[in-house]
């Protein structure tokens, strides 16, 4: 037969019928290479085989005893019976699989097609049922079947994977692929877009940490107090999970960052171990996992452990953008908490206000004696060219120049003196005030307007009695 090849076991054995090789490992892949030759000559077909053999971790043993009735046999041709013995053993390895192969596929074949058989029959009895029902009303019995109708589909269908499975290991097999779970000394490592079945479910489950959120509403007294709530309502201020955070931040920052913090640390550290490999097909540690996002987080990323997949890289690139988010969150607690609070603002302020009003007297004592000093000098005549008149002009000015700059720094003082909550007092004062103020004039006005009234009907009067007076006087003068 053309492309075959016959081997005989007399090629393997010396004259006693008894084999000389030992402890033969069947882990090696011939890789074989069949050209046609006349099946006639057993010798030419053997010597028409170009095997590669992989390397073994098990000894082969030969005996050097091995003799030969055929002296037409070379050297080459007794080392290459060696290859040829593995070859036939692996060829039986594999003719034995491929037929176990082939049961499990015809088994796995048979429970699949009664399995759809039994669905679609089980089918056409509910709906038959439900047709004979009044109005295609669903009954105890229709009900079962469907379930029943459920059960087998979600059994065909793992079925239906067994099967595939089944139909790759026997490709596998014909066509000479080593399995990928067998332990072979190299493994070739996943590719980015390999994701696991059970990684792929079990991620978005950390989605319900959100729960978490309407567990801190629900149990915060700020929520639950009536009074707080009304306060909210009447301002327009809803009491949500967001107020409830703000509140938190400001009243415990540090707890709240780290608690945070440390819940995403978690989290996260398990995600990068879930999503990335290693090459002999295992996930990272738990401690590399958890450096890889602390580099990632603060944004450092030395590049010493890297993602290996576009699920980790996804997961790398959200821990990083957290990150940024959550660092100036912390930075601006931090910034926070190194101010000065009111008290110790005052208390720095009042020293150091006292420091530049001893300051601000010593630099005008300096200002004082220089400039009689230097009127001194001038009243003596000394020239103005002079050493000592030209040091006392000289300090004389940096008197001068350092008594502006206290009164800088005091001016400064007293604006950083002012804080926002100084500010709201002031406006609250200065507003009072204004309305006092306001009030006083409307008094002020009612007043007037009073005075003016009264002197309008002063006014009147008195014209009224000028006018009796002057009428009295006419009479008077007529009557003379």
């Amino acid at each position: 037969m053309p492309g075959a090849t016959f081997v005989g076991f007399d090629d393997y054995t010396d004259h006693t019928g008894k084999s000389k090789m030992s402890n033969i490992e069947d882990t090696c892949i011939p890789l074989i290479n069949s050209i046609n030759t006349d099946s006639s000559s057993a010798t030419k077909q053997s010597d028409s085989l170009d095997v590669v053999i992989l390397p073994s971790t098990m000894a082969t043993t030969m005996n050097s005893n091995v003799s030969s009735d055929k002296k037409i046999y070379t050297k080459d041709l007794t080392k290459q019976k060696i290859p040829n013995k593995i070859l036939l053993s692996n060829i039986s390895r594999r003719l034995a699989i491929r037929k176990n192969l082939h049961k499990q596929l015809s088994f796995v074949t048979d429970i699949m097609c009664f399995l759809g058989i039994l669905g679609i029959i089980l089918m056409i009895i509910e709906n038959e049922i439900t047709f004979s029902q009044v109005n295609d009303n669903d009954t105890i019995l229709t009900w079962s079947i469907k379930i029943i109708i459920t059960l087998s589909t979600v059994v065909l269908i793992g079925f239906i994977f067994q099967y595939h499975r089944l139909d790759l290991s026997l490709y596998a097999v014909n066509n000479s692929i080593e399995n990928i779970h067998s332990n072979s000394s190299t493994s070739t490592p996943y590719t980015l877009s390999h994701i696991d079945i059970d990684v792929a479910l079990g991620l978005p489950m950390f989605a319900r940490v959100y729960l978490i959120c309407r567990l801190i509403v629900f149990h915060s007294h700020l929520f639950r107090d009536a009074s707080s709530r009304s306060i909210g309502y009447l301002n327009k201020i809803s009491i949500n999970f967001l107020f409830l955070i703000k509140t938190y931040l400001e009243q415990w920052p540090i707890g709240c960052l780290t608690i945070f913090c440390l819940i995403l640390f978690m989290i996260g550290s398990w995600c990068l171990r879930a999503c990335n490999y290693l090459p002999t097909h295992e996930h990272v540690s738990m401690p590399d996992s958890m450096w890889l996002f602390v580099v990632t987080f603060t944004t450092v990323g030395y590049g010493d452990f890297t993602p290996s997949t576009y699920c980790g890289r996804t997961i790398a690139a959200i821990i990083g953008l957290v990150g940024v988010f959550s660092t100036a969150l912390v930075i601006a607690v931090l910034a926070q908490k190194l101010l000065l609070d009111r008290c110790e603002k005052y208390v720095h302020n009042f020293v150091m206000n006292i420091e530049l009003a001893k300051e601000h007297k010593i630099q005008a004592a300096n200002v004082i004696k220089f400039t009689v000093k230097v009127w001194y000098m001038k009243n003596k005549h000394i020239s103005l060219s002079s050493i000592r008149y030209l040091q006392a002009q000289r300090r004389l000015f940096q008197s001068i120049h350092l008594l502006q700059q206290v009164k800088q720094e005091q001016g400064k003082l007293i604006d950083n003196c002012v804080g926002h909550i100084d500010l709201l007092t002031i406006q609250r004062k200065t507003h009072a005030q204004t309305y006092e103020t306001k009030e006083q004039l409307k008094t002020m006005k009612i007043k007037i307007d009073k005075i003016e009234e009264k002197l309008i009907e002063m006014n009147t009067n008195i014209n009224n009695t000028t006018n009796d007076i002057q009428k009295t006087l006419n009479i008077l003068l007529n009557t003379v």
